[in-house]
């Protein structure tokens, strides 16, 4: 497939998602989907997403019990980016969306990026969280970015990240967050080529990315996860090479109802582990809705 015919479908399948768009005082235009039917659960999306990305992360780890509502995050495609936003302002639209949907209570997921929005929820709105879920989440300690100038330059080009996709899985799993030792084999080939197809397009997100970047992933270094009084769940692969798991091995003793599932492997997508992510989510709602009975 040709450049244009990959970028052309890319849009495509964009335009053709449903979404819908409100405009709550103070944060401009938030763009949100929702997906499935049965128990309510928030996505608060990786880098690279947006509400497409978020109804895709809710499948792959929450699964067909949960209805997933997806917004799209500050600056990633039909979502503004307010003035000096911070993820406590991110989280207080998420609870904007919930407004409009009537919904008082829902599960809280964190992917990736998505984990300071989701935290500041739980922090901020803590009556509207049965349970919060952090998967591969940007946590406090190590993190790193590349430079500004490479990430404009690279970051909000879609010819780029479609040669760089034509390099190979192998290259492709590394900028995934996937170990520098990682050679994907068999079907693990295309789950790593759907992960990066689904990213397309590219330009939408650009703004969003470097908000994340510089400004939404560093702010979680302060997090007072001491004061977070939701039961929490955390999920890391111990070879993700781009959340590291000493963060979250760190981070869980400091969530005093907490509980922290480690991988051996599987890296930031923590690949071959789907199922039993789901499982382990599933199992931890379960029992955090008992022990309220």
């Amino acid at each position: 497939m040709s450049y244009k015919q990959f970028v052309t479908a890319a849009q495509d399948r964009l335009t053709s998602s449903s979404r819908d768009t409100i405009q709550p005082p103070g944060h401009g235009i938030i763009e949100y989907a929702r997906d499935g039917s049965g128990l309510p659960a928030l996505v608060s999306h990786p880098l690279f997403g947006g509400f497409d990305v978020g109804l895709g992360v809710g499948r792959k780890f929450l699964g067909p019990d949960f209805s997933i509502i997806a917004p799209s995050r500050f600056g990633y495609l039909g979502s503004t980016l307010p003035t000096a936003a911070l993820p406590a302002d991110q989280a207080d639209a998420f609870a904007a969306v919930l407004d409009t949907l009537d919904l008082a209570r829902v599960v809280v997921l964190g992917y990736s990026a998505g984990g300071p929005p989701a935290i500041q929820f739980a922090l901020r709105h803590p009556d509207r969280v049965s349970a919060l879920v952090l998967v591969a989440s940007a946590l406090p300690g190590e993190a790193g970015s590349p430079p500004k100038p490479v990430a404009n330059l690279l970051f909000g080009s879609d010819l780029v990240f479609w040669l760089l996709g034509r390099s190979g899985s192998t290259w492709t799993a590394r900028i995934l967050g996937m170990d520098a030792r990682f050679r994907p084999v068999g079907s693990q080939r295309e789950e790593i080529q759907d992960t990066w197809t689904s990213l397309f397009p590219i330009a939408p997100r650009k703004r969003g990315v470097l908000h994340d970047l510089y400004v939404s992933n560093p702010d979680v270094q302060s997090y007072p996860l001491e004061e977070i009084s939701v039961p929490t769940l955390i999920i890391n692969a111990r070879d993700d090479a781009m959340s590291a798991y000493a963060n979250a091995d760190l981070a869980a003793p400091r969530i005093r109802d907490s509980r922290l599932v480690s991988f051996d492997h599987g890296g930031h997508l923590l690949l071959g582990h789907d199922e039993a992510v789901r499982r382990c989510v599933a199992e931890f709602i379960k029992g955090v809705a008992h022990s309220r009975q």
